[in-house]
């Protein structure tokens, strides 16, 4: 077959379809599979890319799935190529970054912004498939001196010291903190244990005079907050908030 007759591969021009159709509104009436296959493009270029994106939807739930799955799965599990597996892993990044951009902002007043607090525990921790015990701390000003994570754990536990909290909060100069923890299972309902863990800090902070705003238990697409179900005591400066 001579240069003049050899015929481009068909998926080159459903590709460039895409790229039209995703221009027309940035994507949002496309389902998330074409939105996979689109970004898949970027780093497979000879390949058609559908079939690999309905699997990687079909195994990890959605596009979030898919982007914030762990490595090693994505590679041996999925047989995702590297060059693909770094694309997704910098887009996950990019949007961590972007939910937690205000924390950049010099005197920013976080807990006024508190959906995007929340998207930020979502994205920092909801998809994993351990649990994480996170504490972020804030001064008198509720200005963020940044997080820390206390611990991991299984599926279903992770075990925290409670000291712990308080030491590191001493060494951020803290007025406030606020803890988070995830639910690999789905399910952000808390346990007696995460109860009694909440209790336990609160009574040790309040004699060392740091105040918890709140406990947040975070999954993929929902959160629990400890705060608004009663569960802990208010601060001690709510016009603060």
């Amino acid at each position: 077959m001579t240069e003049a007759t050899e015929e481009k591969p068909l998926y080159l021009g459903h590709r460039a379809r895409l790229k039209e159709r995703f221009m027309v509104d940035e994507g949002a009436s496309m389902p998330d599979y074409e939105l996979l296959e689109l970004l898949l493009t970027m780093a497979i270029p000879r390949k058609d890319v559908k079939p690999l994106a309905k699997k990687l939807i079909s195994k990890f739930g959605d596009i979030g799935g898919v982007i914030k799955a762990p490595a090693h799965e994505l590679l041996d599990k999925a047989d995702l190529s590297p060059n693909a597996l770094v694309l997704l892993k910098v887009v996950s990044t990019c949007l961590l970054r972007s939910t937690g951009s205000i924390f950049e902002e010099e005197g920013e007043n976080v807990i006024r912004c508190w959906e995007q607090f929340e998207d930020y525990c979502r994205q920092l921790m909801g998809y994993k498939d351990i649990e994480e015990f996170r504490v972020f701390f804030f001064d008198d000003n509720w200005r963020y001196k940044g997080n820390k994570l206390l611990s991991t754990g299984t599926i279903n536990k992770t075990v925290v010291h409670p000291r712990e909290i308080l030491r590191k909060a001493i060494e951020k100069k803290a007025t406030f903190i606020i803890l988070a923890h995830n639910h690999p299972s789905g399910d952000c309902t808390p346990s007696a244990a995460d109860k009694k863990l909440t209790t336990e800090i609160c009574d040790l902070c309040k004699m060392m005079e740091l105040d918890v705003l709140d406990h947040v238990i975070v999954t993929k697409y929902d959160l629990f907050s400890f705060k608004n179900a009663g569960l802990i005591p208010p601060v001690k400066k709510d016009d603060k908030i």
